[in-house]
């Protein structure tokens, strides 16, 4: 009984603290998310600024490289984790990885399509420094999207084709197989001698009588 009693406070306690560290962590990601909403959105459209520096082709050309890399990348990089050998705790990391290398399109996807004031700056700068490249990089994910899916399905029906050729090679090779077989044993069994068939008796000469 004392034992008991004194595992339970011993629980209550551990329990306590994980809430307690758990309400902590979900402050400070709130805290981060909020802070990175303000930081985020101004620092990249200012990136983009510097590697744009105001040409339209140059943003076309940025526009291009991020939107296409930064789209088909991930999602390759996601679809590995659909595979059965992968455990779940890879699934995740896998996951998340292809996130991190989607950042770049979602920082320029949060600048656009959000609703905040450092959403409106970015739009701002995006806007007067970078005009092409929201644009060209909606429509290079676009297209990357499309080659992947196109890519996979492709994928998929060569894999397909690949295992209807090896079981038409393996069903060709039994079929090889059990002739070369039949014939090697027709070969060595000894071949039936030939019945002697009597010879029909000679019908006798009818001898007319000319008496």
């Amino acid at each position: 009984m004392r034992s008991h009693a004194q595992e339970s406070p011993a629980k209550k306690a551990n329990w306590a603290a994980r809430i307690i560290l758990v309400a902590v962590a979900l402050v400070v990601l709130t805290i981060a998310y909020f802070a990175l909403a303000a930081i985020l959105p101004v620092w990249w459209a200012n990136v983009i600024r510097n590697q744009v520096q105001g040409n339209l082709g140059a943003g076309i050309l940025v526009g291009m490289f991020y939107g296409f890399v930064f789209t088909f990348v991930p999602l390759l990089v996601a679809w590995q984790a659909t595979r059965k050998s992968v455990s779940w705790p890879w699934k995740l990391t896998i996951l998340v990885a292809a996130v991190a290398l989607a950042s770049p399109n979602l920082l320029t996807a949060g600048i656009m399509f959000g609703s905040s004031q450092a959403a409106h700056n970015g739009q701002r700068i995006l806007g007067t420094e970078a005009t092409w490249f929201p644009l060209w990089t909606q429509i290079s994910a676009i297209a990357a999207v499309v080659v992947f899916v196109v890519g996979l399905i492709l994928w998929r029906v060569w894999r397909q084709r690949g295992k209807k050729m090896k079981v038409l090679k393996k069903a060709g090779a039994e079929r090889s197989l059990a002739a070369k077989a039949a014939n090697d044993s027709a070969a060595s069994s000894p071949a039936p001698e030939a019945s002697a068939v009597p010879e029909a008796p000679a019908a006798p000469d009818s001898q007319a009588d000319d008496r």
